[in-house]
């Protein structure tokens, strides 16, 4: 029974084992399906990714095309993380290595778009390749690669820029080094490829002032955390600003110094010194804008150009001033003396010489309101476009309807025949008994020509106004010999003003000398010791030459002796002459603040204080030698020696001379009038002429006076009396009011009744009178004392000696 229960029971139990084993498989079975597609959906995806880094490529380059450069390195970087994932993979080990060869070309690549913002920086495309490297953690990397590729490029384009000019004109079998090629330029291209070099480099200098610019703009918005690497492009970029001009100076000064100056027109030595100039500046408003040590970088560095180049210049520029003093004695050798007929408003500013105080000076502001260099061009042009514009024609001289106040006044048309006989009775040397009365004498509103106005300027003097505009011009642009265009501005003006006095002062008769004001007379003293050139003697080494330029001549053309048929004794030459040298000066005066020098401002002090204002004070001799030739002293002279001195009544009538003289007076001023329509005579210039004649007939009063061997008190009355009646008619006549040198004539006249004991100190105190006078003097006044005789003539002579001296 119980084997019958057993095997009973054994069945049920085979059945559920069976249940179970076929439940189990069954479920595993499921799981192991589950699992395999789970394991085909996990292949699936990775397959998925393997294809997508596969085609990674071919969008990477589109993106590089499209300069995406932040977009390519954020997909390669994601790339190549993700294949490191799946690294266990062949075809991804491979691919991993792919995109690793793909990461360094894409850097190249960017290195190159880094590399094109040297010379055309271009603000969005710079923020994506700061984009890509702060994504690659190269931003300090991609700070100095940036500045080696400024100073690549600045070497290339600069070889570029010559090689092309070079290559015009001649051909080169190989291209040579930079400083060989530089001295292959021509001259002829020299100006065309200066001006396009230092175009090329401004164009690198733009680019990176931008560059910098933008750098800036971020440093403000950066946060804590990139303090470090901000303050390392901070310190690069601002480091490089003086690096860029430096390279840039180089490339500019081994271009230069591979030509020859010398043999350089002077327009385009100027033009030469102004693409130098501007450049600078550009140098100097491109250097300043650095924080660290930038002043100090820009006072030092940004002379370099400019004294690499002084010794050129400065034989340039002697060279160019020696001959241009023989080119100026050459001019005053054939000068006529005659009026420019320059516009009434004519200056210095009228001329193209002085164009450069425009073009040259700080930029104006523009448009925008901005004075920067780098502003005003930063869209378009350079700043060297202006100075290669011509410039601009001149407008001085008068225009057809102007020249009617420039008459041809040589016509004896332009006075009546009654003036024209007694100007020829007048220049007889003959002792008139007879005089015709004043009031039928014609007067001055009887010319029936209008008088000239406007300027008094000869050619020689626009002449030496352009040359200060050249000089002017070489002192703004190249300060390193500022020193020295300055003396050759001195020369200039001195050898003109000391060439008027020798022409028109050589007749001045040796008691006239006093006339020179101490002021006048050293400024000619030290003009013919430094400037004219002639021989002193050097001790035992006998004679050497000193000065600078010969002596001019006065053209034969040019009558100041009473040959000139007008009879006017070369006074209109002598006003040209003279109005000349102060229109000079009153030009350099308004010049002045234009011609400063920095480091030697006592010089040009000194220039004008005593050189420049003794322009004035050369009218006085110059006018007075010639009307001193236009009244006839001399016969006047022997009329006062027939006046009998010695009265013994006092008389009420003025003597005959003196109505002779007022005569010539009155000739005298119809000759000023005539004067007048050949120069230009404003009132002050009048009164000039009239104060030199006054000068001329106290000077003959005085004389005649000392002449009488013998005059009692009575004659002193008449000579006061005859003075007087002078004085008189004379302020009708010239309208000064009052007369000068009244008190030379009536001092004299005084003296005679001064004791003998008090006459040796008035001697003393009256230097202005000569020796003969002062002789005179004493032996009317000490003619009964021998000692005090002798004694006050020993104090004359001593006198007489110290002024000479």
């Amino acid at each position: 029974c119980l084997i019958h229960f057993y095997k009973r029971g054994t069945i049920p139990c085979e059945g559920l084992g069976k249940a179970q084993r076929q439940f189990v498989n069954c479920s595993l079975g499921i799981l192991a399906r589950v699992r395999r597609r789970q394991q085909a959906e996990v292949l699936l995806d990775h397959l998925g990714t393997i294809r997508t880094l596969s085609r990674t490529q071919t969008r990477l380059e589109e993106l590089t095309r499209e300069e995406e450069w932040p977009a390519a390195i954020s997909l390669l970087l994601e790339c190549i993380k993700v294949s490191s994932t799946y690294k266990h993979f062949t075809a991804i080990a491979q691919l991993s290595t792919k995109l690793g060869d793909t990461l360094v070309m894409t850097e190249e690549l960017l290195d190159t778009a880094l590399a094109k913002q040297c010379s055309n920086f271009q603000a969005a495309n710079y923020a994506k390749l700061q984009e890509a490297y702060s994504l690659l953690g190269k931003t300090q990397t991609a700070t100095d690669q940036l500045l080696m590729h400024f100073t690549t490029a600045t070497h290339n384009t600069s070889w570029q820029v010559v090689y092309g000019h070079v290559c015009l004109m001649q051909d080169l079998p190989r291209p040579p080094p930079y400083p060989d090629l530089c001295r292959e330029v021509q001259q002829e291209s020299f100006l065309p490829c200066l001006t396009d070099l230092v175009r090329a480099l401004w164009g690198i200098m733009l680019s990176y002032h931008s560059l910098v610019q933008w750098h800036r703009k971020g440093w403000v918005e950066e946060k804590e955390d990139s303090i470090a690497s901000q303050q390392y492009t901070r310190n690069k970029l601002e480091a490089g600003l003086g690096r860029i001009w430096q390279d840039v100076q180089s490339k500019v000064k081994q271009f230069v110094l591979g030509s020859d100056l010398s043999q350089f027109s002077i327009e385009s030595f100027l033009h030469f010194l102004d693409l130098l100039h501007r450049l600078i500046m550009v140098g100097q408003e491109l250097t300043s804008g650095a924080s660290l040590g930038g002043q100090e970088m820009n006072n030092t560095n940004s002379a370099l150009l400019q004294d690499s180049l002084v010794q050129q210049c400065l034989n340039y520029f002697s060279s160019y001033h020696t001959s241009r003093l023989e080119e100026l004695a050459t001019h005053l050798d054939n000068e006529g003396w005659t009026i420019c007929p320059v516009k009434h408003t004519f200056s210095y500013q009228l001329l193209a010489e002085f164009s450069h105080l425009n073009t040259l000076r700080s930029p104006s502001k523009s448009t925008n309101g901005s004075s920067s260099l780098f502003q005003q061009f930063s869209n378009s042009g350079t700043p060297f476009d202006s100075l290669c514009q011509e410039s601009l024609e001149e407008d001085i001289l008068l225009e057809g309807g102007e020249h009617s106040g420039y008459q041809d006044s040589d016509s004896e048309d332009d006075l009546s025949e009654e003036q024209k006989q007694e100007l020829v009775e007048e220049n007889k040397d003959t002792g008139r008994t007879g005089l015709t009365p004043l009031a039928r004498l014609p007067s001055a509103s009887t010319t029936t020509s209008s008088p000239l106005s406007g300027l008094t300027v000869s050619n020689t003097a626009i002449m030496v106004l352009r040359l200060v505009g050249r000089y002017s011009h070489m002192m703004k642009v190249l300060t390193p010999i500022a020193g020295e265009v300055w003396r050759g501005i001195c020369q200039l003006f001195e050898f003109y003003l000391y060439t008027v006095n020798m022409f028109f002062s050589r007749d001045l008769l040796d008691t006239e000398q006093n006339v020179y004001s101490v002021r006048l007379r050293e400024t000619l003293t030290n003009i013919y010791s430094t400037v004219v050139l002639h021989e002193v003697r050097d001790g035992e080494q006998g004679l050497r030459v000193v000065g600078c330029v010969r002596e001019a001549t006065l053209s034969p053309g040019v009558q100041l002796e009473g040959g000139d048929r007008d009879c006017s004794h070369g006074l209109p030459a002598r006003v040209v002459g003279v109005e000349s040298a102060v229109f000079l000066a009153t030009q350099l005066t308004s010049l002045r603040h234009l011609l400063s020098l920095s480091d030697n401002t006592q010089a040009v002090d000194m220039f004008y204080t005593n050189t420049v204002a003794a322009a004035v004070d050369l009218r006085c001799p110059v006018y007075l030698a010639g009307v001193s030739h236009c009244l006839n002293t001399d016969s006047l002279l022997a009329q006062m020696a027939k006046v009998s001195w010695d009265l013994r009544d006092v008389v009420s009538q003025h003597s005959q001379y003196v109505d002779h003289l007022l005569h010539q007076l009155q000739m005298f001023s119809s000759r000023l009038v005539k004067l007048g329509m050949l120069v230009p005579l404003p009132t002050s210039l009048q009164v000039v002429l009239w104060e030199q004649a006054t000068r001329v007939a106290s000077t003959m009063f005085v004389d005649g006076f000392s002449s009488a061997r013998k005059c009692t008190n009575e004659g002193r009355a008449l000579m006061q009396l005859d003075y007087r009646q002078f004085v008189i008619k004379l302020e009708k006549l010239s309208g000064l009011k009052p007369v000068p040198f009244q008190q030379f004539v009536s001092n004299y006249i005084k003296a005679y009744y001064i004791p003998e004991n008090e006459l040796g100190q008035w001697v003393e105190e009256h230097q202005e009178y000569s020796t003969a006078q002062l002789r005179a003097l004493v032996a009317a006044t000490a003619y009964n004392n021998n000692k005090t005789k002798q004694k006050l003539n020993s104090l004359i002579n001593d006198l007489s000696d110290r002024i000479r001296r």
